[in-house]
């Protein structure tokens, strides 16, 4: 079993985005895919019409001792992929969270006996926090949705900072290393100076990291969310359908 987390250090950068329609994809793919949606604004699971009304979240899962990750998992209408969801709820067990010992590794203790699943695609706040750190130690890949702009040129020494830290700090202590599947460029567009800029400076750094998919601006991918359906639901011909299947069948031929 694969599990993947993306994340990057700087919002905006269509993380939650990639993330419903890269598990969208891997289940088009016949894998079968849990997402687990560890960010306390819970798009991911908004993204794909899931409720949480009447029903255990990720919130429960990481702070309640009798709560299984068997309860909380959810079908998702597309078929193989099924969520942890997550909504506002998360935010006051993040509060709780923060205060009990060993808050690192709850979600690593919850997951360790899951089966059932080839991937694991984790979504989760772009900080360097307590949810995300409970991500880093389950996850054994990262992929780093990037865009080219000045800022998230300027985000990606603390990314990698963030993976070394993990490496060398926390990695050792429960035999765990956290590797960069790859670097993915969204709202590709290179017409302008500063984005041809950034993109040479990103193949500079990462050379074959760098996915070959790239995922383009795509007004249907906003509104493939606000309908709560995955880009191969709402429009299966746009130019972001295509980018994500593409980015699906490159993640399957790349495992680190």
């Amino acid at each position: 079993m694969r599990s993947i987390v993306l994340w990057n250090n700087k919002g905006g950068v269509g993380k939650t985005t990639s993330v419903i329609n890269l598990a969208a994809a891997l289940a088009k793919l016949g894998k079968k895919t849990l997402l687990l949606d560890l960010d306390p604004q819970g798009h991911s699971t908004i993204g794909l019409g899931v409720s949480t009304k009447d029903k255990l979240t990720v919130a429960e899962l990481l702070v309640d001792d009798k709560v299984a990750v068997k309860d909380v998992i959810q079908n998702t209408y597309i078929k193989n992929l099924d969520i942890i969801p997550s909504d506002i709820s998360l935010s006051v067990a993040e509060a709780a969270l923060s205060k009990m010992p060993a808050k690192e590794f709850k979600l690593r203790s919850k997951l360790k006996n899951i089966k059932g699943y080839d991937f694991i695609i984790f979504d989760c706040q772009p900080t360097f926090g307590t949810l995300p750190m409970n991500v880093f130690t389950v996850a054994s890949e990262v992929i780093c949705p990037l865009q080219l702009s000045y800022f998230s040129l300027e985000s990606i020494n603390n990314f990698v900072d963030t993976i070394h830290f993990i490496n060398k700090e926390i990695g050792p202590v429960i035999n765990h290393t956290l590797d960069l599947t790859g670097i993915l460029i969204t709202f590709f567009d290179t017409r302008t100076i500063l984005a041809r800029e950034v993109h040479e400076k990103i193949k500079d750094l990462f050379g074959k990291k760098i996915f070959t998919s790239t995922i383009p601006q795509n007004v249907k991918l906003n509104e493939a969310q606000s309908n709560g359906k995955s880009i191969f639901d709402y429009d299966a011909d746009c130019k972001g359908s295509v980018a994500y299947l593409n980015l699906a069948k490159e993640v399957l031929k790349r495992k680190v």
